[in-house]
Order: structure tokens, then C-alpha cells, then sequence
């Protein structure tokens, strides 16, 4: 398919020539087809939004060519120049940019005044873009008065009111909460769809990548990867063998930010360490944090463990599933002993009963663990210990290091792999125990917000579905 936009050698570069001079594109060269959802991703000062407007014809690039519909648009002259970005591009910005004393109608229908549209025009356009984004009833406020999802959708009508080719959308939900987010991302997932508009999108949030056809990972002030979304139907034709997506591209998902050697290290790290694929893996995360919620029992967890990955489980062998299972509520539920210990810093009595618990776990770890039968010498040590590391009085280091030294010098005499099998699974219990503790003791999470409120229903909404899915799998197991 023909290209829609292309540039050619871009380079941008602020206060040239003077002490404060910074390049921010460095030999860009890119080309978009029509239609296509193009996401530029990158941490802030990449130059993402800079090519952003190279390409919407307000900042003109300090060589090179900026091609839209086979037109150099910096060769126009300025009223064509105008006309280009009237009729041609639609364009969204993070803040709103609505003006307080128009009514919302007035705000939409402010572009084809300037166009010089007849006043009944303007209007049913205008109407038509309010009705078809559910905010058709706040047509004659004041943008004052909206929420920020509202005026944010107020802002699509008005970048869509002149029919324009393209749309282009800088951090268009940065200043949004989660659900009026999505439901703008909804909504210019569905203009790129059905009304077959190329969309170009700024972003630095990972997790609205999946919308794009195409991410342009940028960085430095270059294009440092293009990747195509596997999930999405591809709009420019991919000959077979030219590209392969591979695990590294999943993987630009999960750490978006890594450098492609540090995804490469990642991928074979994970060969080295684990059997499970990164899909895999990502479904066990949004499990684990389900049981964690209480929203998944140990029975129920255990059966979506097995449970093929094509039906929402994460289709790991019987015999790995029962260990892990058996291992992860363990440590959930010994680390209940931490927060024990935590509550109970005052009371002496609870605190020597919670600390006999935590050594009384470490004592069951290394006989089934580590097959060691450690003596009451040996557990008196260790108690004294554990004590000091719970209250944090020493640090995981010297913990360590302690476990290593010799009897006669006070330590517990472990090898090196011992010292480090229980160093490890003491700071598990640690880790668990102490962040509930702080969680739920230390904070008061906010319950009477919007933000909140919708949050919540949006969570329990996901729990539920994820709740009738276990219930499902625990009742074909008891059949």
C-alpha cells in the first residue's frame, strides 16, 4: 500500500549555533500507510513528539523531507500550509486546549467557522460528533464543567469535525484517569477501524502498544525499532521471511524500555532459569496477584495452572503445578508470622510466640527443603538470627553472612548454597509479610474518590470473571 507519510533524512535541532544547542532528530527516516495505527514510543526527550509535529507541518525540520500524500509540506506556502493542516490533520494534545467561554458545541464547530462553513453545517456536524461519543447532553455547558474523560472526548469530536485524513494525538490520556483513559483509547481504536483514519500516537505508557499496528520505538532522537503488533492484521503487506516476530518482541512489551542486547540477555536468562514462556509467565503474574487479592482459592489456582494456556490457564505440567502451588501458599501463609511480628513489637509475649513460628518454618524449610536437621544449639541461633533481621536490625547482607560464619565466631557455619537457600526464603517471608503489613496497617487507601470508586468496580468486574472461570475448572476437577 502507497504511503500516506514519509520522511526522509529529518533532522531537528534547537537553538542552532547557540551554547544551549540540542538535536533532537537525528536522521529520521520513516514511512506510514494510510490507515495504519502508528504508535511512537519512548521515555521523555526521545524525540517522539518532535517528529510528532515535523509531520503535522508546525515545526520544520533543519534538513531533510517531510512527505505527506506526495506533497513536501514544508515547500507549501503558508496559507497552502494552513489549508494542509485544516483539511488534512486532525490533531489531539494532552491538555485539552478548550476555550472556557465557548459552550462545548461551540468549542467542536470552532474549526469549520474558520473554514467558512454555513452556521446549519457546522452545527449538525458537529451535533453528529457529540451524539456519537456520548456527550451530546453537554453540548451547550461549559468545558468547566466536564470531567476530564468528557473533555478529552470533546477534544476528538473537534479534531474529527473537518473530516481530516489523519489524526495525530499527543499524550492524549496522560491527564486521565484509568477509565476515562481507556475509553478514549477505545475510541480512537475504533476511528482508526471504522473510519479508516490513519492515527498517529504519542506515548511513553507501555501498555497502550497493543492498540498500534506498527510501534516506532524511538530513542535518542532516532527510530531505534520499528515492531509490528502480531495481534493486529497488518495494513502494510509483510512478504513472508522478511519479518519474523520473535520472543524479543514480546519481551519490548514487558520491559519496553530495555535496549534490544538487554532483551536479548533477558530471553536467554529466562532459558537458563525457568521453563515457562514470557506468555506464560505474564498469566502467572495476573494470577498470582488474584490469589494474593483472595480471589483465587489453592484449589482453584492449582486447576488454572494446568488448565490449557488457549482457554485462560497457564497450561504447566500436573507435577511443576502441584509444586508450585504447594511452595507459593506456603509462603503466603508463613509469612503471616511476619505480620505478627510487626503488630506484636511492643508485646513481648506475642512477640517470642511469633518469632518461635518464623524459626519453627525455618527449622520445616531445611529438613524438606534442604535436608539438613539442624540441633537445638543450632536453632537457638538461628532464632536470636531471625529476630534481629525481622526488626530490621541488620540487613539481608549481613543476614547472609552471618548464616556463613563459624559456630565459634557466634554464626550459624551454613556452606555457601545453604546460607543462600535460606537467606532467600527468609526474605520471601519478609517481602510478603512486610508489604501486607504496611499495605493494610500503615496506609489508608482512598475509598471516596470517582477515580477511585470506578477503579474499584473495574477490579471487582475482573475479579468476577476470573472467579467464574476458576469456579468452572474447580467444579470439572471435583466431577
Amino acid at each position: 500500500m502507497r504511503s500516506i507519510i514519509s520522511t526522509k533524512n529529518v533532522d531537528v535541532t534547537y537553538n542552532f549555533g547557540k551554547s544551549n544547542e540540542f538535536r533532537a532528530l537525528k536522521d529520521v527516516t520513516c514511512e506510514i500507510a494510510n490507515r495504519e495505527y502508528i504508535i511512537f514510543f519512548g521515555p521523555s526527550g526521545c524525540g517522539k513528539s518532535t517528529l510528532l509535529y515535523s509531520i503535522f507541518g508546525v515545526l520544520e525540520p533543519s534538513s531533510g523531507e517531510v512527505i505527506v500524500k506526495g506533497d513536501s509540506i514544508y515547500k507549501f506556502e503558508p496559507m497552502d500550509l494552513v489549508m494542509y493542516q485544516r483539511k488534512t490533520m486532525g490533531i489531539m494534545y494532552q491538555s485539552f486546549n478548550l476555550i472556557p467561554s465557548l459552550t462545548v458545541l461551540d468549542n467542536v464547530q470552532l474549526p469549520l467557522i474558520f473554514a467558512g462553513f454555513p452556521p446549519i453545517t457546522r452545527e449538525r456536524r458537529a451535533m453528529d460528533l457529540l451524539d456519537r461519543f456520548g456527550i451530546a447532553h453537554v453540548a451547550h455547558k461549559r468545558p468547566g464543567l466536564l470531567s476530564g474523560g468528557q473533555q478529552q472526548r470533546v477534544s476528538v469530536a473537534r479534531s474529527l469535525v473537518n473530516d481530516p485524513e489523519i489524526l495525530i494525538a499527543d499524550e492524549p490520556v496522560g491527564n486521565l484517569d484509568f477509565v476515562s483513559a481507556e475509553a478514549v483509547m477505545n475510541t480512537l481504536e475504533e476511528i482508526n477501524r471504522n473510519d479508516k483514519k490513519t492515527v498517529l500516537l504519542v506515548t511513553h505508557d507501555a501498555k497502550y502498544l497493543p492498540y498500534a499496528h506498527r510501534v516506532f520505538y524511538l530513542d535518542y532522537g532516532k527510530i531505534d525499532r520499528i515492531v509490528p503488533n502480531p495481534e493486529k492484521r497488518q495494513i502494510i503487506k509483510i512478504r513472508p521471511g522478511e519479518s519474523i516476530v520473535t520472543e524479543i518482541e514480546q519481551l519490548a512489551r514487558i520491559y519496553p524500555y530495555d535496549s534490544p542486547e538487554q532483551l536479548r540477555v533477558k530471553s536467554l536468562i529466562n532459558f537458563l532459569t525457568q521453563n515457562l514462556s514470557f506468555d506464560q509467565i505474564v498469566r502467572l503474574e495476573k494470577m498470582t496477584q488474584h490469589v494474593i487479592e483472595g480471589v483465587l482459592s489453592e484449589d482453584q489456582f492449582g486447576a488454572l495452572l494446568t488448565t490449557d494456556y488457549q482457554k485462560g490457564g497457564c497450561g504447566i505440567k500436573p507435577k511443576q503445578a502441584q509444586d508450585m502451588t504447594r511452595r507459593m501458599f506456603q509462603v503466603l501463609e508463613q509469612s503471616k508470622d511476619i505480620i505478627r511480628f510487626r503488630r506484636a513489637a511492643n508485646n513481648q509475649n506475642i512477640v517470642d510466640l511469633a518469632r518461635f513460628d518464623l524459626v519453627k518454618n525455618i527449622h520445616s524449610f531445611m529438613v524438606e527443603e534442604c535436608k539438613v536437621e539442624p540441633d537445638s544449639q543450632l536453632l537457638e541461633i538461628l532464632t536470636k538470627m531471625v529476630t534481629t533481621r525481622v526488626f530490621g536490625y541488620i540487613t539481608r547482607e549481613e543476614f547472609h553472612r552471618q548464616l556463613r560464619l563459624s559456630k565459634s565466631e557466634g554464626g550459624a557455619g551454613f556452606d555457601i548454597y545453604l546460607a543462600a537457600d535460606l537467606s532467600r526464603y527468609l526474605e520471601k517471608l519478609i517481602a510478603q509479610g512486610v508489604s501486607h503489613f504496611q499495605q493494610h496497617q500503615e496506609a489508608k487507601p482512598d475509598t471516596t474518590s470517582l477515580h477511585a470508586q470506578q477503579a474499584k468496580k473495574f477490579e471487582e468486574m475482573e475479579k468476577g470473571i476470573f472467579w467464574k472461570l476458576s469456579h468452572m475448572f474447580t467444579k470439572k476437577e471435583k466431577k
